[in-house]
């Protein structure tokens, strides 16, 4: 029997996650039974089994002189010097000054702020290129947050919001126009049935090759 952790909230419908550590999570309505959830793990067992063991096998991002980070689909190699907290960009080297060098927890913060920073221009402008046509349909463009989602790359909100995972930005562009498109798409199809993907190879012929390249192995922090 597969260990799993139970959420239930206000939703209507059973969903399964595999977390970076391994772990499971079942997300489930407030009065779904035991059984059925009980059921519904079990049906996806081989699938689970599948995702532990990718979880198991993706090489983990070391906050470390000398590391290598991906950005943007390129590799860039960590200088990573004591200093004034700073982090630049600097031809394929990504300069990173520290009070503590020697601390991933240190290097690992300065970082990720400095990629939240780069996040905000970079995930507006890919939802500024793509909007035009869904404007015209008479939507209203949603507003922006950037996340750390452990499974998710994108999701958009009833109440307006599209939510990007920041570690996009390890992925080539094409990657983040796929997640963003997908998300626009909702806009007029909340689901994912024929609707939506016909609407998807539309906007987009080419969005399944975008989208394998998120399936492709690359550090994650």
């Amino acid at each position: 029997m597969t260990d799993y952790e139970l959420i239930r909230s206000k939703r209507r419908s059973l969903e399964l996650r595999v977390l970076e550590d391994g772990r499971v999570q079942v997300r489930a309505p407030q009065r779904a039974p035991l059984r059925l959830v009980q059921v519904f793990v079990d049906s996806r067992r081989q699938w689970i089994a599948e995702q532990q063991q990718r979880q198991a096998d993706r090489p983990r991002q070391r906050w470390l002189d000398g590391e290598v980070l991906a950005w943007r689909g390129e590799a860039l190699q960590m200088d990573v010097c004591e200093g004034r907290t700073r982090v630049a960009i600097s031809g394929r080297y990504l300069s990173v000054r520290v009070a503590q060098p020697d601390d991933e927890n240190t290097v690992r913060a300065a970082v990720e702020g400095w990629m939240r920073r780069q996040a905000k221009p970079v995930f507006e402008h890919s939802i500024a290129r793509q909007f035009d046509w869904f404007q015209q349909q008479g939507f209203a463009r949603p507003t922006l947050r950037i996340k750390k989602m452990r499974t998710r790359w994108g999701s958009l909100s009833a109440r307006g919001y599209i939510n990007l995972n920041m570690a996009l930005l390890h992925y080539p562009p094409e990657a983040l126009d796929y997640v963003v498109m997908h998300e626009l798409c909702h806009l007029k199809h909340m689901d994912h049935g024929p609707g939506f993907h016909a609407l998807m190879d539309a906007r987009m012929p080419d969005w399944r090759h975008r989208k394998a390249i998120l399936e492709q192995p690359l550090f994650q922090p």
